[in-house]
């Protein structure tokens, strides 16, 4: 208990918000105390001014019984008062039995008044109203004795609430001078504890604010704005520490921020031109000689190993003849490209001049030395920014090899399309017309009619000469920035044109990527399948629909209501089927051909693009 009771000792010394608390605590018990007395007092003297009325119309029913019973008319009538008297009388004295406590002079009041009602009172008033003179005669006696009684029990209980209201007057007025007293007091401990130290910190704070470190709160207590006051007084003699050497510090901040800003402009404009689609060597040089003036270097060279093999050959460069002699007559490739592989800080601590590698993660492919003006030591936000231009150059470079190498790629597939296409179609018609050339000698020679010969001629030049438009038009198709859903609609537009008739698109394609091989092909299987509609289909209803599979699939779906054919029975001259069975094997795809005479034909090619056949798990 000692324990406890020291605690909060403490507790009240080092907290003002236990201080405060607590004299709130009080406040609201002597509060709650208050209520709770007049509650009690109030519930208790409830009833008593009833309990006065009802005992005056006590006196008054006394008398009103003996006059009833002197009245013979109205004998009859007095038994229902004396009833109706006996009902109060009994209220009354519950009333009383219930409010007092022990044996209180108006508890005693009530017995002696219920004696004499019971004993005396009443039996003689029953027959005084039978009619008995005798008892007339002694009831007009005893009735003013009965009621004088009644009035001292009145009196005992007007004394009874004059004497609570008394006490709860004195109470009220007791536990109203606590509160103002502990209210005066906490008002006091809130002025002098909690308001004048935060008026004095909220001061210094705004004199600190002005620029005066000079200023300091006395109040530096235990409790809680003491340590604030302490934390306060040491954190500006901190901050008139540091404002001593601030200027220093902003100067020193400026410049670095400067040379920081200096160096993401240079990051900036390099990275930009090296990721030019349509970076030159030329133009490599001239960022190089960009990054050497910003940065305050010497020359540099990129040399490039042509398949890892040594000694590599210079690429671009501003070395000087005698730079390139010094530099590479006191070491070979190997040297250099083993200098690459170490850190740059090592490099730069070690000599003049720094080595950076080019390659990726698959290797060095080559190295990009860099002569140092100065032999002191290179800063080190320098060599990171040097570091990271060099593999923003590394990257370039690869890039350009790699769109290097994509374009031969293209060219060379473009052309193996180009000779498989003209052998599947014009190779074919032309060793056909050379067939019939021969036949037409052979007729020739033989004297034979040659007309039917020459019709077949004639229309195989025809139909070779229609494969050679069309193979034109098709190696002349772009699908140009405006995308793919652009050129299939100008494609429509011009076999509806053709055909006399409009054909219907429906593209459910968009969200899905093709790259620009995929979308070639299909837009060339389209055209092909429309061509062949032209020629062959005499058809006067044509769609083409795209759809694709929840996952990824691509359909296309192109038909016409024409007389269609007989896949198994082509003549040996059109090759229009095949050219497009080779395209969707180009796209690992297949191509379906549901056809019946007169029942018109659908073409249907199925392919999963390349972009979700490389995500495939």
């Amino acid at each position: 208990m000692k324990r406890f009771f020291s605690s909060i000792s403490d507790a009240l010394q080092d907290s003002v918000l236990v201080r405060l608390g607590l004299a709130m605590g009080i406040l609201a018990l002597l509060s709650f105390a208050s209520i709770v007395t007049s509650t009690v007092i109030a519930e208790n003297i409830s009833g008593q001014a009833s309990a006065i009325n009802v005992s005056g119309s006590l006196r008054m029913m006394s008398f009103r019984s003996l006059s009833e019973v002197l009245q013979p008319e109205k004998r009859a009538q007095a038994q229902q008062t004396l009833e109706q008297f006996e009902r109060r009388l009994h209220g009354l004295d519950r009333f009383i039995q219930d409010k007092t406590v022990g044996n209180s002079p108006s508890k005693e009041a009530i017995n002696v008044v219920n004696r004499r009602w019971v004993e005396h009172i009443r039996p003689l008033a029953r027959l005084a109203a039978e009619g008995n003179v005798d008892a007339l005669t002694i009831m007009a006696q005893d009735i003013p004795t009965f009621v004088e009684q009644i009035d001292r029990v009145v009196v005992l209980i007007e004394e009874d609430l004059e004497q609570k209201v008394r006490w709860l007057r004195a109470t009220q007025f007791g536990l109203l001078t606590l509160i103002i007293m502990v209210s005066l007091v906490t008002s006091w401990m809130l002025r002098q504890q909690l308001v004048q130290p935060l008026a004095q910190l909220l001061k210094a704070a705004r004199t600190v604010s002005r620029g005066s470190f000079s200023t300091r709160v006395s109040h530096v207590g235990g409790d809680e704005l003491g340590q604030l006051g302490r934390a306060f007084n040491t954190m500006v003699e901190e901050i008139a520490s540091m404002y001593a050497h601030l200027e220093e510090k902003v100067e020193e901040k400026t410049q670095e921020l400067t040379r920081t800003n200096q160096s993401l402009e240079l990051l900036y404009r390099v990275s930009q031109k090296l990721s030019a689609s349509d970076l030159t060597l030329d133009q490599l040089q001239g960022i190089l000689r960009e990054v050497e003036d910003a940065l305050e270097l010497g020359h540099s060279m990129i040399c490039v190993s042509d398949n890892g093999h040594l000694p590599a050959h210079p690429v671009v460069g501003d070395l000087t003849p005698e730079e390139v002699e010094r530099w590479c007559g006191r070491q070979d490739c190997a040297q250099c490209f083993d200098r690459a592989a170490h850190p740059l800080g090592e490099q730069a601590a070690a000599g003049s001049t720094v080595v950076l590698p080019i390659g990726d993660a698959s290797g060095m492919r080559g190295t990009l030395p860099i002569l140092l003006r100065s032999r002191e030591p290179l800063p080190a936000d320098k060599a990171r920014l040097i570091e990271t231009i060099g593999h923003h150059v590394s990257n370039a470079l690869l890039n350009m090899r790699r769109t290097e190498e994509k374009h031969r790629l293209a060219v060379l597939e473009e052309r193996s399309v180009i000779a498989r296409e003209l052998h599947d179609s014009i190779a074919q018609s032309l060793s056909y017309l050379r067939i019939q050339v021969t036949r037409l000698e052979k007729c020739i020679a033989q004297g034979c009619d040659a007309r039917t010969i020459a019709e077949e001629l004639k229309d195989g030049l025809g139909s070779a000469y229609r494969e050679l438009r069309e193979l034109i038009t098709t190696f002349r198709l772009r699908i140009d920035e405006r995308g793919f859903g652009v050129a299939l609609q100008e494609t429509i537009a011009e076999f509806s044109d053709k055909l006399g008739f409009p054909v219907q698109l429906h593209n459910s394609l968009s969200g899905i990527v093709l790259s620009g091989n995929e979308e070639m092909h299909v837009i060339r299987i389209i055209r092909e399948a429309l061509s062949n509609i032209e020629r062959h289909a005499q058809a006067s209803r044509a769609s083409v629909e795209i759809f694709v599979a929840p996952d990824h699939t691509v359909t296309i779906c192109i038909r016409d209501n024409g007389r269609g054919f007989n896949p198994a029975d082509i003549p040996e001259n059109h090759f229009g089927t095949s050219i497009m069975r080779d395209r969707a094997h180009i796209l690992e795809g297949d191509i379906d051909v549901e056809t019946a005479f007169g029942g018109g034909t659908t073409i249907s090619l199925h392919f999963l693009p390349q972009k979700y056949r490389q995500t495939e798990p």
